[in-house]
């Protein structure tokens, strides 16, 4: 979805859309001797913090833990990206993609991948408490879905910089009464109220992770900015950084509400820091000399409900399919390490299921539609310590067992090679095997060892424990080889049968027939001259016979030459069956020629081929006659 080219002009940069956060081109200010803060590390509580920063050269963004470790580049572009939000789970990131025409609103997955732009012209300030839209600003306030849709505009004020976690208000602030105020827009009416009421520039404003709070940045005792908290009325407000030689502003709780990181000037240049709620221990997380670092976000990625073995997803019928993020997983004490994943490791993030079969049946577990390489392994047993592992599969690979009814089985989804992400987890019951199979050759005789090739396939992968071959004149056998083979003793059609069963039980069958026929013509008589000359056309006489079906054969005759044989002509006929050695014939009439007289013989060759089958003694279908001599 793209606003209005006219919503789209330089300005709106940092002075229309972000006034109410941050100012990004704010002079960095001369090193002044501070205040003394306490250094002790901050405890930063659990979760992350994304941020952007230009220490690339421009801005992208990053994420790091509360301490300042563990810094990881997400988006790698030559444009500027700026003030990024966690959405309310933790696996979604939005921020704002600035160039010399705008900005667009962009939404990446926690891990930087999944990248998409979701509206061109505006700059996102708020996720709601579901994680479904995005309040943004433009020239105005504008809510949107998630995937850009449902564009809606819910106010003139310029600015909008957080969304209360019950989801009723949204924080909006702009200089409506000549200067800037904070206010908090009621979702649900559409109504207005004014917070805050004094000359300074009061903006940035978020609420606490219970909604009762208000964390904001404001010039009210001076010069320079500072942070102020305020009850979610506007009364009770603190000025909790009180510091008249820098500038502290963008602050956000943490997730347990007991810490803010803030961006201050204090060090010369921008840097993320993090403090108690009280305003003691702060510290630099960042501390980078010349680098812009801001927009801090922090978030608390909750593992997922079924992160644990006692708390395994219960799955009550199947077939069963459910998306799991890895993401933020964990892996407990006593959690067994998949076998088949051993040489993949470290398998560090997990989830877990649980299924209690009704009947004995086959069931198969996969992963599916995964961003990452990843582990199902399935176990039985009561205790996370003490589970025996019935199959395993990695890199999309099925586990299938045969599951007894009333027994609680277990699955284990992890990622290897240390992975998070997103993997689509899958249960069903495992479909019987497919079975085929073909035979060699195609037209056996009774003379033919007939090749039996198994094709079948296992839906499951445990592929086929054995084959029970029945060929259908009363013979059979039952084999774990794929081919076997049989000789018919007699020409008719049989019907084949192919019974497949695999590791855990389950069959499947299939059958088809077999036409044997024994076709066989022989070339028994031969009849060449003995001698002629030059220019003389002489018969040349094949005879075929044919004692089991009526044939229609081609006789091809051939001439020797220097070298090997010519080809002289062929004759195509019906071939009856004959008793005795009556034949039928081919005549052929051959004119000598000069340079037969030259060498002075000529040897005659012919050979028979059946039309539309095999002949199943080939050896009687050549023949090769006396020489002819030849004279001048």
């Amino acid at each position: 979805m793209r606003l209005p080219p006219t919503r789209r002009r330089g300005p709106l940069l940092i002075v229309a859309v972000l006034a109410a956060c941050t100012d990004l081109n704010q002079p960095i200010l001369p090193h002044r001797d501070p205040p003394r803060f306490s250094q002790a590390a901050a405890n930063g509580g659990a979760g992350k913090i994304v941020f952007h920063s230009n220490r690339d050269g421009d801005f992208d963004i990053y994420v790091m833990n509360p301490d300042g470790s563990d810094v990881v580049q997400l988006t790698h572009n030559d444009v500027d990206e700026y003030l990024p939000l966690w959405s309310p789970d933790g696996r979604q990131i939005t921020f704002g993609r600035c160039n010399d025409t705008g900005c667009d609103v962009v939404v990446i997955d926690a891990d930087g991948s999944n990248e998409r732009t979701i509206l061109h012209g505006g700059f996102p300030g708020a996720w709601s408490p579901d994680g479904n839209r995005i309040a943004l600003g433009a020239d105005g306030v504008y809510i949107v879905n998630v995937d850009g849709s449902g564009l809606t505009k819910i106010s003139d004020i310029s600015s909008v910089r957080g969304w209360s976690p019950d989801g009723r208000e949204i924080l909006l602030s702009g200089d409506q009464d000549g200067d800037a105020e904070i206010y908090a827009y009621n979702v649900d009416n559409g109504g207005t109220v004014q917070l805050t009421h004094n000359s300074a520039a009061d903006q940035g404003q978020t609420y606490s992770p219970d909604g009762t709070r208000i964390v904001y940045e404001s010039d009210l005792d001076g010069p320079d900015r500072d942070v102020f908290v305020m009850n979610r009325d506007g009364s009770g407000v603190t000025d909790i950084t009180h510091n008249d030689a820098t500038n502290e502003y963008g602050a956000v709780y943490s997730p347990d509400q007991t810490q803010f990181a803030f961006v201050s000037d204090r060090d010369g240049d921008e840097d993320i820091y993090v403090m108690n709620a009280d305003g003691t221990g702060v510290t630099n997380i960042t501390n980078n000399d010349g680098i812009g670092d801001g927009g801090p976000s922090w978030v608390r990625q909750v593992p997922p409900a079924n992160d644990d073995f006692a708390s395994a997803g219960p799955i009550a019928a199947l077939p069963f399919g459910e998306v799991t993020n890895l993401t933020m997983a964990s892996v407990e004490s006593g959690e067994p390490v998949p076998l088949c994943a051993s040489f993949y490791g470290p398998v560090s993030k997990t989830t877990w299921y649980a299924f209690t079969p009704a009947q004995t049946q086959s069931i198969t577990a996969t992963i599916v539609n995964a961003q990452i390489s990843a582990v199902v392994a399935a176990y039985s047993g009561g205790a996370v310590s003490s589970l025996t592992q019935v199959g395993c599969g990695i890199f999309g690979n099925n586990v299938t067992f045969r599951a007894s009814a009333g027994t609680t089985y277990y699955f284990q989804v992890g990622g290897l090679f240390g992975q998070g992400g997103q993997v689509e987890f899958r249960l069903g019951v495992t479909p019987p095997p497919t079975a085929s199979f073909f035979a060699y050759p195609f037209d056996p005789s009774i003379f033919d060892d007939v090749q039996f090739f198994d094709n079948s396939f296992d839906p499951g992968g445990l592929g086929i424990q054995s084959r029970q071959w029945n060929f259908g004149d009363g013979a059979s056998v039952t084999t774990p080889n794929y081919s076997v083979t049989h000789r018919y003793a007699a020409d008719t059609s049989y019907t084949v049968q192919l019974t497949v069963t695999t590791p855990d039980g389950r069959t499947a069958s299939t059958s088809q027939t077999v036409l044997v026929r024994t076709h066989d013509v022989a070339i028994t008589r031969f009849t060449v001259p003995n001698s002629a000359s030059s220019g003389q056309t002489r018969q040349v006489s094949v005879g075929l016979n044919s004692k089991r079906y009526p044939e229609t054969v081609e006789v091809q005759l051939f001439k020797s030459v220097p070298g090997g044989y010519q080809f002289v002509g062929s004759l195509t006929q019906s071939v009856p069956v004959r008793s005795s050695n009556r034949t039928t014939d081919f005549n052929f009439s051959y004119t000598f020629t000069s340079a037969d007289a030259q060498i002075g013989k000529v040897t005659f060759r012919a050979v028979a081929n059946l039309s539309g089958a095999r002949d199943a003694l080939p050896a009687d279908n050549e023949a090769v006659a006396a020489p002819t001599k030849v004279g001048r």
